[in-house]
């Protein structure tokens, strides 16, 4: 059973309590509110195991822009879900190449929220649009409403690899109905894209907005803070150049 938190002296019926970490006030859940078990959080949020140790701690900046990344993305964890200024559209939009860091950032920010007692869930924007296929077979036992109600729903939602792939007209319209639906409900989306934003004059390189549409991008951008970031691709080189290293050292001990 849920408590009624409409008389609390502590939150006022919010179910948050503002705290002073020094001269910084920080959000935590109100003791008047329900209970929910950190497993059955983390469980929930579909945190796929290849991104279950990311953490704001282990993440590895190569360039200024994503040390800054990384700062931004840590206050708006801590601040959540009363954001300073920094964060007026409520949202985080990480973008640039891969192996940049954007997922981790994005996985790193729901951790700390579900740890505040937040329901989050992280999706693959790819997976996505095949899970949605998938319910249209006559065999199919889950219906495309299933499928997009905990996307719709959830407090804050992770949408991962956004645009990273070719877009039919029924995708550009499911994107926005998920989209436009979470905007007008206010509820905080946090994307990553491997597309830059918006077309440049002379470029034949295609943007998330030529994927998506304008209209989506038009909302992300009163959604989201967009954080832009660059560097090497950390799997493709830092990784392999580490391993390398591990290699020759292996043989060199061998000689």
């Amino acid at each position: 059973m849920e408590v009624d938190q409409s008389f609390c002296e502590l939150c006022g019926g919010t179910g948050w309590q503002i705290i002073l970490e020094g001269s910084v006030p920080r959000a935590k859940r109100c003791t008047c509110s329900r209970v929910i078990s950190a497993d059955r959080l983390f469980d929930s949020a579909k945190i796929p195991p290849r991104y279950m140790d990311c953490d704001f701690e282990h993440y590895d900046s190569q360039t200024l822009k994503q040390e800054r990344a990384k700062s931004m993305a840590q206050n708006f964890a801590a601040d959540y879900p009363f954001l300073q200024e920094d964060f007026p559209e409520g949202g985080l939009l990480f973008y640039g190449p891969s192996g940049t860091g954007k997922t981790y950032l994005g996985v790193a920010v729901l951790k700390l929220l579900l740890k505040k007692g937040i329901r989050c869930l992280f999706v693959d924007f790819h997976d996505l649009l095949a899970e949605i296929r998938s319910s249209y077979d006559e065999l199919s036992q889950t219906s495309e409403l299933q499928i997009l109600r905990p996307v719709l729903t959830s407090e804050v939602l992770v949408l991962d690899d956004l645009g990273s792939q070719r877009m039919t007209e029924w995708m550009q319209d499911t994107v926005f109905h998920i989209v436009n639906l979470r905007y007008q409900q206010k509820k905080t989306l946090i994307a990553t894209t491997n597309l830059g934003i918006e077309p440049a004059k002379g470029s034949a390189v295609e943007t998330l907005q030529e994927r998506l549409g304008y209209k989506v991008v038009s909302r992300l951008y009163e959604m989201c803070t967009f954080i832009d970031l660059d560097g090497p691709d950390y799997r493709k080189d830092i990784r392999k150049a580490s391993r390398d290293a591990l290699r020759n050292q292996s043989e060199s001990s061998r000689i």
